[in-house]
């Protein structure tokens, strides 16, 4: 749990302080006042001043804020006990034109989003691309299909075709001669024997194209494991290769995940061998929320016991990480939108919107895992925050962006009054987006 909790404020803090940075130095290039940057919220802990602003840590460190001059648009009642009374009036945030304006409340959604594609490549840069293990396994075989002719066997290991051994993350289809006619040869492993064997591609009216008729995965190898997860208290580590579950071979790491799955709760007997022991435990299955298939996107548990594929790292130079991490951005910008898309058509059920608590167990589960998976998880969270950020309703930057593109198209400038209700209906539509995410928050979590 504390371990967690840390998870959760560090992402919480980052994303937060990187949004209200945004804003801060914004107003800054547009000369506005800045009175306070803290660094938290609450009571004040420690505290300086830097020329005009003030710099503070405060005693909740959950994010922090930025307090402009003139933010507000109401006149003061005594301007003798006003604190701005001083400043100029062209530095008060009030006084600036709309597109200034504009320009500091959209700094801090597009600074969570530098933040998102920052994390992004320098975690590429930094470990590398992950590259699982060459899908060399035999899964299935089609009935009546070349391969089935060749007498091919699930679970044989293809060693060659061609000639050509299989690389890191390749499949059998990437080394087979496709061409009419041609046959390509395999050596491939079936248990202790090496074994050949020559096949030829035919044409399969259901695919439209040449095919031998062979399904393909990779070995049951692992790779990362869950600190503290069924896993990893059972002792199976990086590097085990699962032979069995409940006495059954297991030939492929799908084969094996989706036996985990539907097994939540269920205990399972897992055989490995790890540097060169073998190793034999009753492991139980946690729950874990994953999307669910089908027309319409829903979340549902399935079994778990903390562990992840195989893979090998490969180091990139910084412009090949700038462009593995610009993709994977953009993935994560299409993927939201996307799930928006859904539920507002009805498409995805509530149920798969996340808030605090989950963010929270989200944050705990990726720490366990390892650092890379918490910065690529803040990257996702930051991206989130941002698109959050652009609802058009108060007080979200959204809606103070919606007000400035009126007065500049009119020319008009709402007073405090009407900014007044519009808050307050925005704060009304906050408090219950809030309760009732918090409320799908506790279901999810003891359903």
């Amino acid at each position: 749990m504390f371990l967690t909790i840390i998870a959760f404020v560090f992402v919480l803090s980052v994303v937060v302080l990187v949004h209200e940075w945004g804003h801060f130095i914004v107003a800054k290039l547009n000369g506005i006042y800045v009175i306070t940057f803290s660094i938290g919220f609450g009571p004040k802990i420690l505290k300086f001043k830097l020329g005009e602003t003030e710099y503070a840590l405060s005693a909740l460190p959950f994010g922090g804020y930025v307090k402009f001059a003139g933010e507000s648009e109401e006149e003061a009642k005594d301007e003798e006990d006003d604190p701005e009374k001083d400043i100029p009036e062209n530095r008060l945030y009030k006084n600036k034109n709309p597109f200034q304006r504009m320009s500091v409340v959209l700094a801090g959604p597009a600074m969570n989003a530098a933040l998102a594609i920052v994390l992004y490549i320098m975690n590429i840069w930094v470990q590398g691309v992950f590259v699982r293990n060459p899908g060399d396994v035999v899964s299935e075989v089609v009935a009546g299909s070349p391969a089935a002719a060749a007498e091919f066997q699930v679970g044989d290991r293809i060693i060659e075709i061609n000639g050509f051994s299989l690389k890191q993350g390749e499949e059998i289809s990437d080394l087979v001669d496709y061409t009419e006619g041609v046959s390509s040869t395999f050596r491939f492993l079936r248990g202790a024997d090496t074994l050949t064997a020559e096949v030829t591609p035919e044409w399969n009216e259901e695919a439209q194209r040449l095919t031998i008729g062979i399904f393909s995965g990779s070995r049951p190898l692992i790779g990362d494991v869950k600190k503290d997860s069924p896993a990893y208290n059972a002792g199976i580590r990086r590097g085990a290769l699962v032979l069995a579950m409940n006495d059954t071979t297991v030939t492929t790491y799908l084969e094996m995940t989706e036996k985990i799955y539907s097994r939540n709760g269920i205990p399972i007997v897992f055989t490995w061998e790890l540097d060169g022991e073998i190793h034999r435990e009753e492991i139980v299955p946690g729950s874990m929320d994953a999307p669910s298939g089908g027309e319409k996107l829903d979340v549902i548990k399935v079994g778990a016991i903390g562990i992840g594929e195989y893979y090998e790292k490969q180091r990139v130079s910084f412009s090949t990480a700038v462009k593995y991490g610009t993709q994977a951005f953009s993935n994560l910008f299409l993927s939201i939108m996307s799930f928006l898309g859904k539920l507002v058509t009805g498409k995805a059920t509530i149920r798969a919107v996340g808030g605090p608590i989950r963010v929270g167990v989200m944050a705990g589960d990726m720490i366990r895992w390892g650092f890379g998976y918490l910065l690529n998880f803040l990257a996702f969270f930051s991206m989130n925050l941002a698109i959050f950020n652009l609802l058009p309703v108060l007080p979200f930057d959204g809606g103070h962006f919606v007000i400035f593109v009126f007065e500049a198209v009119t020319g008009i400038k709402p007073g405090h009054k009407v900014q007044n209700i519009m808050s307050q209906i925005g704060f009304f539509i906050l408090i219950a987006l809030m309760a009732m995410i918090l409320f799908l928050d506790l279901f999810n979590l003891i359903r």
